[in-house]
């Protein structure tokens, strides 16, 4: 059974979002479980891995989630934009 745990770096990052970028971020966690409960990625739904425990998965055309997978635990860590998760990835190998 896979877990979904929220990193406190996760909520800083989402009180920074408009409330348009927070209704697209609460729909992407949506199929985001959906995925993890189904193993069948929706219509639209990019899951990708970055590293060796790190994926992340697309909100939008801007916006992305990064999430690290230890054992059958998924930690939402951050959501932001290509640069911010280039620069969280530089920082946390």
């Amino acid at each position: 059974m896979n877990l979904v745990r929220i990193l406190p770096s996760f909520e800083r990052s989402v009180k920074k979002l408009t409330s348009q970028e927070k209704k697209l971020l609460a729909g992407g966690l949506e199929k985001f479980n959906t995925f993890l409960v189904t193993s069948q990625a929706t219509l639209g739904f990019r899951f990708k891995k970055i590293n060796h425990d790190k994926y992340e998965f697309r909100i939008d055309a801007r916006l992305r989630v990064v999430i690290k997978k230890v054992d059958d635990i998924y930690y939402l860590v951050i959501v932001g934009n290509h640069d911010k998760i280039k620069q969280y990835l530089r920082n946390f190998r």
